[in-house]
């Protein structure tokens, strides 16, 4: 039996029509953009690769840049949303520091997000902000996530933090940099969980954070080891 229209029926199928044209565009326009460069990509190249004509592509995007601004931002969307969420209950800041930063580089290292990386580094000259606004995108709910959660254990004084966003900031751009790092060089290997570990450790060693050491719950004095001389 046919079911009865219901109210809005018409505008949810062109909205979702539209939802899957615009991502068979951006997914296209990926493969074109990482195999030719922004510069070398052409709007030709991504029609073709699409399937979708020159028209549709125009209606959803007005130029190549407006495209490639939008890839980028759907980029970083997705690094924020395979990021975990840091436990705002942990009682141990080390630890939750130590499993949200092994996260990120793991998230940056994945091949899918160093060839995005690569391709924004490429884009910079015609794009000078378009790095800190990817930053934005992928790592800033990250950082906001750490700084609430520095400030949580601040007030349960777990912690002692002049300015729990800057160092939240300080530490994610850490994670960032070191990825940087193995963007520039293609043929260093992805890093293993214990490779991973070591530069966290080394990160933690470096921010402004300093935390109550507690031997119980790092099993007997393995722990991390704050940044100056160890008092909290």
């Amino acid at each position: 039996m046919r079911r009865d229209s219901q109210p809005g029926d018409h505008e949810r199928q062109p909205d979702l029509r539209s939802t899957l044209t615009k991502r068979q565009i951006l997914d296209g326009a990926r493969q074109v953009f990482l195999m030719n460069g922004y510069a070398g990509a052409t709007i030709d190249q991504i029609t073709a690769q699409t399937g979708v004509s020159k028209a549709s592509l125009y209606r959803y995007f007005s130029s190549k840049d407006v495209l490639f601004a939008s890839l980028v931002v759907a980029e970083g969307e997705r690094i924020a949303r395979a990021l975990p969420s840091i436990d705002p209950d942990d009682p141990d800041p080390g630890s939750a520091l130590h499993q949200i930063g092994t996260a990120i580089l793991e998230t940056l290292n994945n091949p899918t997000t160093v060839a995005t990386l690569r391709l924004i580094i490429g884009a910079l000259g015609h794009f000078p902000q378009l790095g800190e606004e990817f930053r934005q995108n992928s790592l800033g709910p990250t950082v906001r996530q750490i700084a609430a959660y520095l400030d949580v254990r601040a007030a349960a004084c777990d912690v002692r933090i002049d300015d729990s966003r800057a160092a939240a900031d300080e530490f994610v751009r850490r994670c960032l940099a070191h990825v940087t790092e193995r963007v520039l060089a293609p043929g260093l290997s992805f890093q293993t969980e214990a490779e991973c570990t070591a530069v966290v450790e080394d990160i933690l060693r470096n921010a402004r954070v300093r935390w109550r050491r507690d031997s119980a719950r790092h099993g007997g004095g393995a722990g991390f080891t704050p940044p100056d001389d160890g008092q909290a």
